[in-house]
């Protein structure tokens, strides 16, 4: 590149809900001069993505692809050894490795691993249909982890689904709400681009907040007027409570119950199922004729009551759920969850007037979180607080995809490219290292694996266990832009540019995209990000789909992967989508337009809200036909932690945070610094094991152990340490003490551990 100066825009699109962002760059020669916001963008960027020239001068960057030498684990630390290599050598090395694993085992026993640490196209993890996969399913495919089970949120996604079928749901409007409810989750932090504009809006109008948490968070000093410190894993618990209060008090929507949920659906009382008409329909009590009929026939069912209907004993669903409440009085859900009898009031009050804001908790990343979301949003239902679930609105138009935040740009990518993967085989996310260490636990051994957007050492359960797992392996390749502990693993290690150096583009909202459906008074508009590539590569780092298709001559499939750069492929994917009369929207959009903006904003029709559910019936469900817990119930977490509680008395609690998205931006130095990275500890805990406020703490139990600085804070609740989830074992990581144990719905339990922390 010349030496004059450049403006051009980048972009950052990790896995943590606000993506995606642009970025104005300026530089001269391999010299960023001026770095800030596109100024296009409606809501500026997170902290975050201001780290991006860190990374690509970061000393720590894998420049040279490198293979290792020695025995495995002969390194630092039981690291592996490595020196550095050829691209050609490096990979023929891994197109020898994943087919001498092939050989042994075939396709089930190679593993293609990837999560999201890059949203992009072409070379990141949307892409992965038309690029990895494309490859490895005309090679014969691999075993996808990512397609089974979830480290985030698979919890929310599952339950939400049980309750709405769908995720994206669609509450009363913010501004609409005297109280709204922030329930184990910091919008503060990792709501930044729209969860958190939408309340400060409503905030201005006068709404009011309560938050349920732990910890005393951001959330809480911002917008906290009540704060429930609610003690870990009984959230189920404290909405049972809330419910309860509901019901005693008739503050019911009792019409929309009958016309939106199955709550008169009459329930048979012997088999729990539901009792139906020869046509098979549910029948619900119809006191006017004093009969059962068909739910669609009868404008006012009975809510309460038993019932006989052809000799058998039945009643309304909502009465299931009045038995699952009715034990817990303010007064004993005080004492399981740690709160007051008021803060239990309070919040059944607000309730009469606001909403629960159900997203991405950290109730949810436990062993029953999903009872919590069910709970969660049959509260919404209750209060009449839900109105459907937000479908796109150019639905009828040729958008039929149950995305309502999507372009169509990875849909036309997938027609075109993507390719049927032969392999059925599935492991969950979550639980690589128990399939590889144990192969007849999710069907046969496990010899390769080549991870790509990914680190699951760094960012799954129980790390030293994935560890042992990846070193077990006859081969292992690892595509990365710094040498993460799931690299120190590999035989190869591929070294892949940063977001500055590489050509791609994606779609995205103004607003975060995970966010929309809670932020829909704010009407994002869809968008399109793009970045030429601001900087040259550093060493001889390549983008992702560059290393793909290199692979591909390797594997003999070059043919199919002709392109010379990532901008040609872009090219071709953009025209694909200007001559799609599925997307109009894209008529005139063209490469150079995008250069010249770097964001552009995309006439999509905006989603509305619907009732046209694809649950049974297509209703809200308050009470689950098909789930062994039919209604909401709550486990107590010492059943979760059994013989830990004595030996490991603090609950270990490892939510998202503002500073990184799972372990992507784990080492940028400046937000260490400001001390991040900390164990947070009541002042009554640090006392008794006579640890100060920046003292070295160790955290330990029998999954592992890990070095932190401490913060003594009030803020948190006695018996809970915090610490931020990700992480460098040198740094301190969460997951070098949490296990593999999967939710109903396998998503990952992170907060479902137990430590000790003693003065280190």
């Amino acid at each position: 590149m010349s030496d004059a100066t450049r403006k051009t825009y980048t972009l950052c699109s990790p896995h943590c809900g606000n993506n995606p962002c642009s970025f104005e760059v300026e530089a001269s020669g391999e010299e960023i001069t001026s770095f800030r916001a596109n100024p296009r963008m409606r809501i500026k960027p997170c902290i975050k993505g201001f780290q991006l020239p860190d990374r690509y001068y970061h000393p720590d960057r894998l420049l040279y692809p490198m293979k290792r030498v020695g025995a495995k684990g002969s390194g630092p630390g039981g690291a592996n050894r490595f020196e550095r290599v050829s691209w050609d050598e490096a990979l023929e090395l891994v197109a020898g490795g994943l087919e001498a694993a092939k050989a042994k085992g075939g396709n089930e026993s190679v593993m293609m691993y990837h999560y999201s640490a890059q949203h992009t196209l072409p070379g990141g993890r949307d892409a992965e249909p038309a690029t990895i996969m494309r490859l490895m399913n005309m090679w014969g495919g691999a075993v996808q982890p990512y397609k089974r089970g979830s480290l985030c949120w698979k919890a929310f996604l599952g339950a939400s689904d049980d309750v709405f079928g769908h995720w994206q749901v669609n509450n009363k409007p913010t501004d609409d709400c005297e109280w709204i409810v922030l329930w184990g989750n910091n919008p503060v932090e990792t709501g930044y681009r729209g969860l958190l504009q939408s309340l400060q809006s409503a905030k201005k109008n006068g709404a009011r907040f309560i938050v349920v948490d732990p910890l005393r968070t951001r959330t809480v000093e911002r917008f906290g007027e009540v704060h429930v410190p609610i003690r870990p894993s009984t959230d189920t618990a404290l909405a049972l409570a809330v419910l309860r209060l509901m019901l005693s008090e008739g503050a019911l929507d009792e019409t929309f119950l009958r016309q939106r949920t199955n709550a008169a659906f009459l329930v048979d009382v012997e088999t729990a199922r539901f009792v139906r008409g020869a046509d098979g329909a549910p029948l619900v009590w119809d006191h006017d004729t004093a009969s059962a009929r068909p739910f669609v026939a009868c404008a006012k069912p009975a809510l309460r009551g038993t019932f006989q209907v052809n000799g058998t004993g039945c009643r309304p669903a909502l009465d299931y759920l009045r038995d699952a409440a009715e034990p817990w009085t303010p007064e004993r859900a005080a004492r399981e969850c740690g709160v007051s009898a008021e803060h239990v009031r309070s919040i059944a009050q607000a309730m009469r007037r606001g909403k629960v804001i159900v997203f991405y908790g950290s109730y949810q990343r436990t062993v029953h979180g999903e009872q919590a979301v069910r709970a969660l949003h049959i509260l919404n239902l209750m209060a009449g607080a839900s109105g459907g679930v937000l479908r796109h609105g150019a639905r009828e138009a040729g958008f039929p995809f149950e995305k309502a935040d999507g372009t169509g740009l990875v849909e036309i990518m997938t027609d075109r490219w993507a390719l049927p993967n032969p392999v059925k085989r599935t492991i969950p996310t979550g639980r690589i290292g128990e399939a590889i260490l144990n192969p007849d636990s999710y069907g046969g051994p496990v010899h390769a694996a080549l991870v790509m957007w990914g680190n699951p050492v760094g960012q799954a359960g129980n790390a030293h266990k994935t560890e042992r797992a990846l070193r077990a392996l006859d081969f292992c390749a690892v595509s990365d832009i710094f040498m993460t502990p799931t690299a120190k693993c590999a035989d190869v290690v591929l070294p892949a540019s940063t977001w500055l150096e590489r050509c791609a583009i994606t779609d995205g909202m103004e607003a975060g995209n995970t966010f929309f459906h809670l932020v829909h008074e704010m009407t994002p508009k869809q968008i399109l990000i793009y970045t030429p590539g601001a900087m040259p590569p550093r060493g001889e780092s390549l983008d992702d789909f560059e290393i793909v298709c290199r692979l591909a001559e390797k594997m003999g499939y070059g043919a199919h992967f002709p392109w010379k750069s990532s901008r040609e492929w872009i090219e071709e994917l953009l025209e694909a989508a200007r001559s799609d009369a599925r997307f109009p929207w894209f008529e005139d959009v063209t490469i150079e337009k995008l250069e010249t903006e770097g964001q552009i904003i995309l006439d999509i029709p905006e989603a509305a809200p619907r009732w046209d559910l694809t649950t049974p019936h297509g209703r809200a469900q308050v009470f689950f036909e098909e789930i062994p817990q039919q209604v909401p119930r709550h486990f107590p977490p010492e059943e979760d932690s059994g013989r830990e509680e004595a030996n490991y008395p603090l609950q270990l609690l490892t939510p998202k945070t503002y500073f990184r998205a799972s372990s992507t931006f784990n080492n940028a130095k400046k937000l260490l610094r400001h001390g991040w990275n900390v164990a947070t500890l009541h002042p009554a805990d640090a006392a008794a094991r006579g640890i100060e406020n920046g003292d070295s703490v160790r955290l330990k139990n029998d999954y592992g152990e890990s070095v932190f600085e401490a913060r003594v804070s009030k803020g948190i609740r006695p018996g809970v340490v915090h610490v931020p989830a990700g992480g460098l074992p040198e740094d301190g990581a969460a997951n070098q003490l949490t296990g593999d144990a999967l939710s109903e719905y396998e998503n990952a339990t992170f907060n479902s551990y137990r430590v000790e922390a003693e003065k280190s």
